[in-house]
């Protein structure tokens, strides 16, 4: 055992638990910060993904309806919630006469981190598919 070790393991004065008690909340928030702010952008990914997806129902069928095109985004996630996603569709024209869908969708996810207050994280974007 080396003469460091050694003199850590005898100490008596409770400075190593002292320091401990400090620096480990610091260390948890970091931790868990870490983790729940990259599941969020990992959730947010996969919505936007989910919803690329599904708005090829669309070119495929362009009378898909809102509903059948939640289902789809619904059955392409894993992590994030299709309670959290909300979806709009609207038809667009474009130049003098084709028309588009544009799809809508926002995903809030709240990160909770110990010691910190609940910060909700939001995601939005929109796809314009052909009809």
């Amino acid at each position: 055992m080396t003469r460091t070790r050694r003199r850590w393991r005898d100490c008596d004065s409770g400075a190593t638990a002292l320091e401990l008690a400090l620096v480990m909340p610091v260390f948890i928030t970091l931790v868990f910060g870490i983790f729940n702010y990259g599941w969020a952008i990992y959730c947010g990914n996969e919505v936007r993904n989910a919803v690329e997806n599904a708005s090829r129902l669309l070119i495929e069928d362009p009378d898909t309806s809102l509903d059948d095109l939640r289902t789809a985004v619904g059955a392409r996630l894993n992590g994030a919630s299709i309670n959290d996603v909300t979806l709009s569709m609207a038809t667009e024209t474009v130049g003098t006469s084709t028309d588009v869908a544009r799809i809508s969708w926002t995903y809030a996810y709240t990160v909770d981190t110990p010691f910190i207050d609940q910060t909700v994280l939001r995601f939005d974007s929109s796809i314009v598919a052909p009809l």
